[in-house]
């Protein structure tokens, strides 16, 4: 059986087995794989000679420049010979062979959801309850799996096996994804949070004999930075907020109502509608980067903004009260932790549903359709040419006839 999808696997200083593990691809029906050879030692091209010998074709990057670097190449390549004509891509490791029949599932599921046109990445899951699993993937798989879930509201059994499948017309949002080595990957698969993840279970493969370790010791600090940069951008404008919240009180209590009666209630209300304000600016355009293409929709994120403000600072004075009154004690102590609390419901609320893209046309999401229709137009300058070299063969037939 010939799969309809191009293999992709980024390799540095790759072990021996390697190009066996190609021949293994082709034999199982991989027709098309592209390998990256991502500025390997010099020692190490007679496997990527063998590798050509399998039937990979091996695009070459003169110095190291990362997995995330590689993955373009691949898909830059992709674009401009196999769009339209395929389900898409499958990323693996060179480090850890995929077994064989893992990769035709992942291909079967591709298939799948290129059928049934819901176009989401599909991802690789690996068995953490092998006992090949490593002290770090387990360490890094706990952590990596809280974070996603607390942060974006996704639950992912691997965000970090490096094995996924990417629908043919989701390509190009993949090489439009900014971010450099490993947290590439990571900052690839958080891009795709709103379209959606198919998870396919896969077996967990330790390091290949003779491997080579291309993360840099600063590769995993970046991987986890990329998943919280957004929660710390909405934690320091939060900060900037509640800084001129006080600004804003200190001249209103000092001089707009000095002398007033319920000067502190007024300089309170305005001093808070204009942090709020101030505050809905920053998250929208530096946090979530939300673009409305209308004025309405402005309005309504903004309505809703103020609206979880107010019902945020609701339930921290009413929480608080009921702590203080039936366990005693200090009300600072209750506030701190309620607030706390409340300040991660209220990112995952603006994440996933105030600041959210609502762009839709018939279910499909805007970048989709301008895919589809970008592929339509390929298809059809592949079918004109065909045409084209039809007719020329058949005026050349009739002409030596």
């Amino acid at each position: 059986m010939a799969y309809r999808c191009v293999i992709v696997i980024p390799a540095y200083n790759p072990p021996a087995s390697f190009a066996g593990y190609i021949s293994e691809l082709k034999k199982a029906g991989f027709q098309d794989i592209i390998v990256v050879n991502d500025g390997s030692r010099t020692d190490k091209l007679p496997v990527f000679y063998k590798v050509e010998r399998a039937g990979a074709l091996v695009l070459t990057h003169e110095e190291n420049k990362g997995i995330g670097a590689s993955l373009r190449t691949a898909m830059t390549h992709y674009q401009e010979h196999f769009s339209g004509q395929t389900d898409g891509i499958i990323t693996l490791n060179s480090d850890r062979l995929t077994p064989v029949a893992d990769v035709q599932k992942m291909a079967e599921s591709l298939h799948n959801e290129q059928e049934m046109g819901s176009y989401a990445i599909v991802v690789g899951s690996r068995d953490f309850g092998s006992h090949l699993v490593t002290d770090y993937d387990y360490r890094m798989n706990v952590l990596m799996k809280l974070i996603y879930h607390m942060l974006m509201g996704v639950r992912l059994a691997d965000p970090m096996s490096g094995i996924f499948g990417i629908p043919d017309l989701r390509v190009q949002h993949c090489l439009d994804v900014s971010a450099e080595r490993y947290s590439y990957e990571t900052a690839m698969l958080m891009s795709f949070e709103k379209i959606g993840f198919l998870q396919v279970p896969v077996h967990y493969v330790s390091f290949e004999k003779g491997y080579e370790k291309a993360r840099r010791p600063g590769d995993t600090f970046g991987i986890i930075l990329t998943v919280v940069k957004k929660f710390i951008l909405y934690s320091i404008t939060s900060l900037m907020a509640s800084i001129v919240d006080i600004i804003m009180f200190g001249i209103f209590t000092g001089v707009t109502f000095r002398g007033q009666m319920f000067a502190i209630l007024y300089a309170t209300v305005c001093a808070r509608l204009i942090s709020a304000s101030v505050n809905y600016l920053l998250t929208k355009h530096f946090v979530f980067h939300f673009k409305s293409d209308k004025a309405q929709q402005s309005a309504k994120s903004a309505g809703e903004f103020m609206a979880l403000s107010a019902v945020q600072c609701l339930l921290s004075a009413l929480i608080v009260s009921v702590l203080k009154g039936v366990l005693g004690g200090s009300a600072v102590g209750f506030k701190v932790i309620t607030d706390v609390v409340l300040f991660f419901l209220s990112y995952k609320i603006q994440h996933k549903y105030i600041f959210k893209d609502d762009k839709k046309n018939e279910g499909k999401d805007e970048e989709l359709l301008k895919a589809e229709q970008e592929k339509a137009q390929r298809l059809e300058a592949v079918r004109q040419k065909k045409e084209t070299e039809k007719e020329m063969q058949q005026h050349q037939t009739q002409h030596e006839g």
